[in-house]
C-alpha cells in the first residue's frame, strides 16, 4: 500500500511539473507578440493560473484524505465494537454452560447412586432423560437461540433438496427437529431421520415426521447395503471424533445406491466469523474441518463428483468500501475485499460426493 502511494505520488508531480512546463511556453508565446507592461502581465497571469491550479488539486486532496480517513477510521472502530460485543456474548454464554455442566454432574452422580442401590431401569431413564433435558446438548433451545427458528433452519437448507436424486429414500443423520425431513417428504422424497436429543425428537414426532432415537453408526450398520439414494447430515459432523467421521463416511458409502448423494454441511473454518461466532460458541464441537480435508476423505473412500458447496457470506456484516472516485479507491478496496473474505466469508459449506 506504501509504494502505491509513493507511486500516485511521484505521478502527481510529473503532471504538476508538465502543467508549469505548458505553462511557462504559453506564457513565452504570448510574451513573444506583446511588449513592455502587456508582456510582463500575460507571464504574471500564466504564474498566478500555475499557483491557483496548484492550490486547488491541493486542497481537493486533502478533502479526499478527510474522506478515506473517516471512512477507515468508521471502519475499524466497527469492526472493534463487534469483537467487544462478542467477548461480552461469550462471557455470557460460558457462565451459562458452566451452571448446567455442575446440574448434569450432579444428575450424572445421581444415576450412579440408583444404579448402586439397584433400582430399576425406568428410574434411571427418568433420570437420564432429566439430565439431557438440562444438558448443554439441549438442541431444541441451543439451535432457536443461536442457529434460528425452524424457519430460518429451514430457508438454510433448502437449497440442498434438489441435491439428491428425485424419489430415492433419504436418511437424515442427526436430523434434529425434523427440519430437513419435513422439506424433503414435501418435495415427494421417502425421508426419515435419526438422533440422539430426546428432547429434539419429541419436537418433530409432535409434527408426526418419521424421526426416531438411534446411533448414526448403528442406524447406518443395520440398514441394507445400496438401500438408500441420499444421506444428508448438517451440523453433525463437527461433533464427531476422527475415527467415528471416517467410519461415518465409509459407512454411508456402503448404505447408498449407485448414484446415491452424500451431503454433509459443517461450519466453514476458513471464515474467523463463522469460527468465533458459531463454531466456539458451542463447546460440545470437536473441532473445525478443513473443507479440503472434507474433500480428501470423501475421495478416499470411493466417492466421485466429489465438490464443495459454499453457503453465504452472513449478511450486514461485511466491511464497507469507500467511494471509488477517491485517490487509492481500486487498491484500498481491493484490501477490503480480501479482508473480507477472510472475516466474513461463508459461514458454513456442504461436501457432496456421488456413489459409484
Amino acid at each position: 500500500m506504501r509504494r502505491t502511494i509513493d507511486a500516485r505520488i511521484a505521478k502527481r508531480q510529473e503532471k504538476q511539473d508538465q502543467l508549469k512546463d505548458t505553462l511557462t511556453r504559453l506564457g513565452d508565446l504570448l510574451a513573444d507578440g506583446l511588449k513592455g507592461k502587456r508582456r510582463d502581465q500575460a507571464r504574471e497571469l500564466c504564474d498566478n493560473l500555475y499557483r491557483d491550479m496548484t492550490e486547488l488539486i491541493t486542497a481537493q486532496d486533502r478533502e479526499w484524505d478527510a474522506y478515506s480517513n473517516n471512512h477507515t477510521s468508521q471502519v475499524f472502530k466497527s469492526l472493534h465494537w463487534k469483537i467487544d460485543t462478542l467477548e461480552a456474548e461469550y462471557a455470557n454464554v460460558r457462565a451459562l454452560i458452566t451452571g448446567f455442566l455442575s446440574l448434569e454432574d450432579s444428575l450424572a452422580r445421581l444415576a450412579e447412586r440408583i444404579d448402586a442401590t439397584g433400582a430399576g431401569p425406568r428410574e434411571r431413564e427418568q433420570v437420564e432423560a432429566a439430565r439431557e433435558r438440562l444438558s448443554t446438548f439441549r438442541y431444541s433451545d441451543f439451535e432457536a437461540r443461536f442457529r434460528g427458528d425452524r424457519d430460518s433452519v429451514r430457508q438454510q437448507l433448502a437449497g440442498y433438496v434438489k441435491t439428491f436424486p428425485a424419489g430415492e429414500p433419504v436418511l437424515d443423520l442427526g436430523c434434529g427437529r425434523g427440519e430437513f425431513v419435513e422439506m424433503l417428504r414435501d418435495a415427494g422424497f421417502s425421508a426419515e431421520g435419526v438422533d440422539l436429543s430426546r428432547t429434539m425428537l419429541e419436537e418433530a414426532q409432535q409434527r408426526g415426521l418419521p424421526c426416531r432415537r438411534a446411533d448414526i453408526l448403528e442406524e447406518l450398520a443395520r440398514r441394507p447395503q445400496a438401500s438408500l439414494g441420499g444421506i444428508f447430515s448438517a451440523q453433525v459432523i463437527e461433533h464427531l471424533d476422527p475415527e467415528v467421521l471416517r467410519e461415518m463416511v465409509s459407512r454411508s458409502r456402503r448404505t447408498l445406491k449407485p448414484g446415491g448423494v452424500l451431503l454433509l454441511e459443517t461450519i466453514n473454518p476458513l471464515s474467523l466469523f463463522a469460527l468465533s461466532r458459531i463454531f466456539f460458541l458451542d463447546i460440545t464441537h470437536a473441532k473445525p474441518l478443513h473443507p479440503e480435508y472434507m474433500r480428501l476423505l470423501l475421495d478416499s473412500r470411493g466417492f466421485r463428483d466429489v465438490e464443495i458447496i459454499y453457503g453465504p457470506p452472513p449478511p450486514g456484516e461485511a466491511l464497507l468500501e469507500i467511494p471509488p472516485h477517491l485517490p487509492g479507491a481500486l487498491e484500498f478496496n481491493s484490501n477490503v475485499d480480501r479482508l473480507n473474505a477472510i472475516l466474513y466469508g461463508p459461514s458454513v459449506y456442504a461436501v457432496k460426493g456421488v456413489c459409484p
